[in-house]
């Protein structure tokens, strides 16, 4: 048998607590620099970015990295960076709100043989 009992008018002791709402971390990257000795697809490398209670999605920009390198993301929080020509550029892998994080990105390229 159950009793329930009503008392009108009555408060409880307690306040009503809403969750506590969790700020995004830093986003981290597996690696801050990439460094690459020829151009072209065939030398692309992963970067994977991560950050604290966070599970939304990355993105990344550039200003400086046009005609050096491009980033396209791979699925998940994966980029794969790709070398296009000579120079150094950076881009920014932001998350969930936090500063993003800055991935360095060196090109060089070699002619053996003149020309």
């Amino acid at each position: 048998m159950l009793i329930v009992i009503l008392l009108a008018g009555c408060t409880p002791p307690w306040t009503p607590q809403t969750a506590a709402t969790v700020a995004p971390g830093a986003v981290t990257l597996s690696t801050t620099s990439l460094t690459f000795t020829a151009a072209g697809a065939t030398n692309a490398q992963i970067v994977v970015a991560s950050e604290s209670d966070y599970t939304g999605s990355f993105t990344a920009s550039t200003t400086t990295c046009n005609g050096i390198a491009t980033i396209a993301a791979t699925g998940g929080s994966s980029f794969a960076v790709t070398p296009v020509a000579a120079g150094s550029c950076a881009f920014a892998i932001a998350g969930g709100g936090a500063p993003s994080a800055t991935l360095s990105v060196g090109v060089t390229t070699t002619t053996v043989g003149g020309n």
